[in-house]
């Protein structure tokens, strides 16, 4: 029961910062498109970036390498997107893998038009989440499971021919993973770091038919 309470409250707060994110766009002159305007209803829309880092030091070396999570979604309306998506991260010390990760699930995204290049994006995962890593006590990789909530804001620029840029700034998110050894282990996310920033692409795919009088 504490497990279900502490996703209730998560779901709540995420709701929250979408809710917030919709206030300031509308502050700032944000728009939703109407039903009656031109739009991207019905269309599909595939997205995702690929990230690499790498810290040497003179005794040590260590890397990770993360997926954003790739997904592909619909247009439920002008607005708002429903879709799946998956994510995978890998990080390596002198070229062992101690970590690698697997989430894949579903996501909701509201939007916001923020003059005609600009939208104001938000997005809410939910993630099952799987995995290995390292046993400091048996000195051997151990597996993992568990789920994920992530909310987080992004700027998408639309460059044309269904085509936009997408940039994440801030993050409020909860990981909870067990090992039969150790149990569950919680992690947070909340605000803004380097580890929330990221950069990302998607297209729109409109398979619609075309009706006689469209151009």
């Amino acid at each position: 029961m504490k497990y279900l309470n502490k996703t209730v409250v998560s779901l709540a707060v995420a709701g929250l910062s979408m809710f917030s994110g919709n206030l300031i766009a509308q502050f700032l002159g944000g728009h939703r498109l109407k039903s009656d305007e031109d739009g991207p209803k019905g269309q599909f829309m595939v997205y995702g970036s690929l990230d690499y880092s790498k810290i040497t030091t003179p005794s040590s070396s260590s890397s990770t390498v993360s997926s954003a999570p790739l997904g592909v979604g619909y247009f439920i309306n002008n607005n708002d997107l429903v879709g799946v998506n998956y994510a995978y991260s890998q990080n390596s010390v002198d070229h062992n893998v101690v970590y690698k990760q697997n989430e894949a699930g579903i996501w909701y995204s509201p939007s916001l038009m923020l003059g005609k290049y600009f939208v104001l994006i938000g997005q809410v995962d939910a993630h099952y989440v799987w995995g290995q890593q390292l046993s400091t006590a048996a000195d051997a990789m151990q597996n993992f499971n568990g789920f994920r909530l992530r909310a987080y804001p992004l700027i998408g620029i639309l460059l044309g021919g269904g085509w936009a840029l997408k940039f994440k700034f801030a993050e409020l998110s909860m990981l909870q993973t067990k090992t039969k050894e150790e149990g569950w282990t919680k992690s947070y996310v909340a605000g803004i770091s380097g580890s929330t920033f990221g950069v990302g692409i998607s297209k729109n795919l409109d398979f619609r038919k075309k009706s006689k009088n469209d151009n």
